[in-house]
């Protein structure tokens, strides 16, 4: 298993991450490389003017030039020997540079050597995760607390570094520099930073959103009173709450949980009305003995304290990748979470093991083999269903994914295709990677062969806990039809990106989520219009179709602010059209509805060539 993932982690995590050190060694080469030529260009003047000068004799011509070969002009000006103060002085304000190149020659290395502590500390923490949970929590914690200032002095120095050769580039090569060049690095370096500090103090909400409906205790007292009896069995507190829904899972979590306008606090069990109607009571039995085990093994209390740091650190990457100069130390963040995510995945595939182990103890591991081909195998149908249904390219009349799921699920059982399913099944949980379905029978001691699978998924249930719960088919239908409606309404938009379109019902449909838009200018002449196809401006000779636009940016001219569209298929001097956005009165919603609608269009055209290929 490691042999294959070795190259893929390589690949995705472990080669960006050498962006990190790219433009540092670049900065070393440069300030070696511009004192190099400085000092090139001093000798060739003082040969030249040795070479002139007559009186001097051969040998001394000769013992002048060995000294200033043994003694370039760098070493001259970075000296304090007072034997050279006059050589130092008569190279006058060049000094002044070579200085400049010695100190980003000396930042450089410095942010090279910074680079390497940050990688050692990434692979000590990163390793030190898998030695255990307390190890894991800690290791994370240091490693966030450490990196995080690390990979901001990485932005500030690499900034400054940028703007700097922003600078020396242009003037050493072309003998000229760029004003507006070095502000606009000057500029990204500047935001940049601000964005990384901003990101470091932000804390991003932590809401767990659950489309579910509390049971208290007085609507389902048997389920209740079975939870209660595992837990004691298992000598671990019950759950505070107990959520019912549709989702094709049961999990339990520490997390705050927010249900519609309520939070709960404390232990929260979600269980599945839908896959509680398929597993019979003692099979249910064994998947909540499964979630009380990882109260007991401590694993919701300790997904609880180290989720929020987790995703403060997803939060601050996002920085990072938005950043756009802040790339290079997003990859190597990257790097770091990757190795953190692999102990992680170890962690929690345990934390399964450790708790199918619990539950067979106190139900039977016969009852979890069961229990796990049916969840994983009406998940997988489930899955299926919804992916044909959001790939089909016609407007549906009603979804009924639930009917579509009871109707067809016998079918399923009974095909090829369920076998495929099963053999790389895992049991979909909001919290922790599972194991595959087979490495989980095998660790409580159970064994069915693809026949007896069948034959289970296709026994009628004789008694469920969901006959326990009060109103459950209420509850059902009403979480069915508001999950339904928002399936109905994506997939509504995703037709709209998808139609070229090619018939009048396509085009209406397109245009009730992408209408013609018009965009005042300030002045008579200077309107912009725009619909699914094409956009259009006051100054055109006629409009463009987001066929022909190859690409679109934004620029400051005069101090106006212009949109460039690069025009495709058009002659030499009609490759081009702008679109001053300084006259128009509201240029950012032009721009916010510009990108949506050749968003729109170039989706479309993916989709096509997809389906044409197909």
């Amino acid at each position: 298993m490691s042999s294959q993932k070795s190259p893929g982690f390589l690949r995705s995590y472990v080669l960006p991450a050498l962006w990190l050190f790219a433009l540092p060694l670049f900065g070393v080469w440069f300030s070696s490389h511009a004192t190099g030529r400085f000092d090139s260009q001093v000798f060739e003047s003082i040969e030249k003017q040795i070479a002139r000068d007559t009186e001097v004799s051969e040998a001394d011509r000769q013992e002048v030039l060995d000294f200033y070969r043994a003694v370039p002009a760098s070493m001259a000006c970075l000296s304090d020997d007072p034997e050279l103060a006059n050589y130092r002085n008569n190279l006058g304000k060049a000094c002044s540079d070579l200085n400049q190149f010695e100190w980003a020659s000396l930042a450089s290395w410095g942010l090279l050597a910074l680079g390497l502590v940050s990688t050692m500390i990434a692979l000590l923490c990163g390793l030190a995760a898998f030695v255990s949970r307390p190890f894991q929590y800690g290791s994370f914690v240091v490693g966030w607390l450490v990196l995080r200032v690390t990979s901001a002095v990485q932005v500030l120095g690499q900034g400054a570094l940028l703007v700097w050769l922003s600078y020396w580039m242009t003037a050493l090569w072309m003998e000229r520099y760029y004003p507006k060049l070095i502000g606009i690095m000057a500029i990204l370096a500047g935001g940049a930073v601000f964005l990384v500090v901003v990101a470091i103090f932000r804390r991003p909400p932590s809401d767990f959103d659950v489309e579910a409906e509390e049971i208290t205790e007085a609507r389902a007292p048997e389920l209740w009173a079975c939870v209660r009896r595992l837990c004691a069995r298992l000598q671990t507190s019950p759950p505070d709450h107990i959520l019912a829904g549709i989702d094709a899972n049961f999990f339990v979590t520490e997390h705050e949980v927010r249900v519609g306008e309520r939070t709960l606090t404390g232990r929260t069990l979600f269980v599945s009305l839908s896959l509680l109607r398929l597993l019979e009571r003692s099979e249910a039995e064994a998947v909540l003995a499964h979630e009380m085990g990882h109260l007991l093994g401590g694993d919701t209390g300790h997904s609880k304290r180290l989720a929020p740091k987790l995703a403060h650190f997803g939060h601050y990457l996002q920085q990072l990748y938005d950043g756009g100069m802040t790339r290079p130390v997003f990859y190597f963040m990257m790097a770091y979470r990757g190795l953190f995510e692999l102990s992680l995945g170890r962690s929690r595939r345990a934390s399964e093991l450790a708790a199918d182990r619990l539950a067979a103890g106190v139900t039977s591991g016969q009852d979890i083999a069961r229990s796990l081909v049916k969840v994983g195998a009406y998940a997988s149908f489930r899955d299926r269903v919804e992916a044909k249904l959001f790939a089909e390219d016609a407007q549906h009349q009603t979804v009924a994914i639930a009917d579509r799921v009871a109707h067809g699920f016998s079918a399923y059982a009974q095909s090829d295709t369920v076998h495929d399913d099963l053999q790389g099944a895992v049991t979909p949980h909001p919290f922790d990677s599972h194991p595959p379905l087979a490495a989980r029978m095998e660790n409580v001691g159970a064994h069915l062969n693809p026949e007896d699978m069948v034959q289970l998924l296709l026994n009628p249930v004789e008694s469920t806990w969901a006959d326990t719960v009060q109103d459950a088919d209420a509850i059902e239908a009403r979480l069915w039809g508001a999950y339904e409606a928002r399936f109905a309404q994506a997939h509504d938009l995703s037709l709209a990106y998808r139609y070229e379109p090619s018939t009048d019902a396509e085009r209406a449909h397109v245009e009730k989520h992408f209408p013609p838009l018009v965009f005042e200018g300030k002045d008579a002449g200077f309107d912009v219009q725009m619909d699914f196809s094409q956009v259009s401006y006051g100054e055109w000779e006629e409009p463009i179709l987001f066929e022909q636009i190859a690409s679109a940016t934004t620029a400051d001219r005069l101090f106006k602010k212009y949109l460039d569209l690069e025009i495709s298929g058009a002659g030499r001097f009609k490759n081009r059209r702008s679109i001053c956005l300084s006259k128009l009165r509201e240029p950012d919603a032009l721009l916010q509805a510009f990108e949506r609608y050749l968003s729109r269009h170039r989706i479309m055209k993916e989709h096509r060539a997809g389906a044409q290929a197909a």
